[in-house]
């Protein structure tokens, strides 16, 4: 389950779409042929959480910093802080954008220590809820939302209280036709550094593996 992520700030979204994935969305044979790839490719949401009251969101959230908070028990023993899950969003995202970073489950969890959690924290235990696959799907654009009045914090377990939004993302599956476009199609052209958008030049995408790893 390949993640292709926005890593470029100055394309809109709705822009990029990549057209050589099959089968063809709006062409394939609904009947015959398996759930369309080709798609817009979106920029993940990171709202930047502001402090609890009573361990509570006081409003709604979008995307990394709300999953994080929302899954991530810091090695303490306790919900990771506001300021850990922004620090830590901000830093993955940093690194999502180099083109080139490997986002593994050890290199996610050495980027939230740097970040300011503890020591052993874990997005997958230590009572962490979180799961690999779904912050991938957040930086790939899935859109995650976390209600206002969620308790999320000084918690021993994941609140996991947030959600994706139904028919918002199109999964992304391994494939010849996935693997060709990579190597010489449309995600070939996107991934490059010579990649121009409106005479600024550098990648616009990155595609991670299911494990994060950089697909090239």
């Amino acid at each position: 389950m390949p993640f292709i992520c926005m890593i470029r700030t100055d394309i809109p979204n709705g822009i990029l779409q990549v057209l050589d994935l099959q089968p063809n969305t709006s062409q394939r044979n609904l009947i015959y042929e398996p759930p369309g790839q080709t798609k817009y490719v979106r920029r993940l949401d990171n709202d930047t959480l502001a402090a609890l009251a009573a361990n509570a969101t006081i409003a709604t959230y979008k995307g990394l910093a709300a999953y994080l908070i929302d899954n991530v028990i810091d090695s303490g023993g306790a919900t990771i802080t506001v300021t850990v899950a922004n620090a830590s969003a901000v830093a993955l995202i940093a690194a999502m954008d180099t083109g080139t970073t490997d986002l593994t489950l050890a290199a996610v969890n050495a980027i939230m220590v740097a970040a300011g959690a503890g020591g052993a924290t874990s997005l997958i235990a230590g009572g962490s809820s979180g799961t690999l696959a779904e912050l991938l799907r957040v930086m790939a654009g899935a859109e995650y939302t976390l209600p206002a009045g969620s308790v999320v914090g000084g918690l021993a377990a994941g609140a996991d209280l947030g959600a994706f939004t139904t028919g918002q993302y199109r999964v992304t599956y391994d494939s010849g036709a996935l693997n060709i476009s990579i190597g010489e199609g449309h995600l070939a052209d996107f991934i490059a550094a010579t990649f121009s958008y409106k005479g600024v030049v550098g990648a616009a995408l990155v595609v991670l593996d299911d494990t994060g790893a950089v697909m090239v």
